[in-house]
């Protein structure tokens, strides 16, 4: 029953987005790198799904997301996911850390990690990472500000077919702004913009006009709307 209820909510998700699907957002989605790495032949499609819960370190209430993906997805597919789940702009580089082991886009910062191994996350599928259900790793995004995501693999589930796309099924809050400063920086916004009335600090205040410029004026923190993320994942295809 509950394997029916998720294809269930999966068919209605897509139905939803093919009803209002246009071009693709202006200034959010860019095409994988091409490069020799690329050129290897994909994962045959599998009938195992995950589902992951994406939380972002150090802030609270926290900021999370639960999607599903399908297990022949490479780490870099997920990288995409997650940007656009949680909201961010694909405007830095990333890493997935497995303890000994990293996994991203070994080209300029190979040299920096000497002490781990460097596995090029556009050749490896999940699948061949992900084993069992309640594992962690880490997601790390913006080697400036640094921000840090706990993945947990919450269901490892397997469907009468593959999935070609990811799936959001919940979460909670708006994505900081890039480049804000990072977890700290982003709780110092925010702290002025609950004092924004008697604020003074003209330094405070421009970093204020900047994150509205940034997220829009009308930017609110505890917001989240799963049917715009739905609608970014949808242009991933797997």
């Amino acid at each position: 029953m509950e394997e029916k209820r998720l294809i269930d909510l999966i068919d209605e998700l897509m139905t939803k987005l093919n009803s209002t699907k246009t071009s693709h957002p202006h200034g959010r989605w860019t095409e994988t790198p091409k490069s020799k790495s690329t050129t290897s032949k994909k994962p045959r499609r599998s009938k195992t799904a995950y589902q992951l819960k994406i939380s972002l370190n150090g802030i609270r209430p926290p900021i999370w997301r639960r999607v599903l993906v399908p297990g022949h997805a490479t780490f870099h597919d997920l990288h995409l996911i997650i940007q656009e789940a949680m909201g961010w702009e694909q405007a830095h580089l990333y890493e997935f850390d497995f303890g000994s082991v990293l996994i991203g886009i070994p080209d300029g910062w190979d040299s920096f990690q000497l002490e781990k191994e460097l596995m090029d996350a556009r050749r490896i599928p999940l699948q061949q990472w992900l084993t069992e259900e309640k594992q962690k790793f880490l997601y790390i995004y913006d080697f400036g500000d640094y921000w840090r995501h706990t993945i947990t693999v919450e269901k490892i589930e397997t469907l009468p077919k593959p999935l070609e796309r990811a799936t959001c099924l919940k979460g909670k809050r708006a994505c900081p702004p890039e480049d804000c400063g990072g977890v700290y920086g982003y709780l110092e916004l925010l702290e002025s913009a609950a004092n924004q009335d008697s604020l003074t600090d003209p330094e405070l205040l421009e970093r204020l006009d900047w994150m509205y410029d940034m997220k829009g004026e009308d930017f609110d923190p505890d917001a989240f709307n799963i049917e715009e993320v739905n609608k970014r994942l949808s242009y991933i295809h797997l």
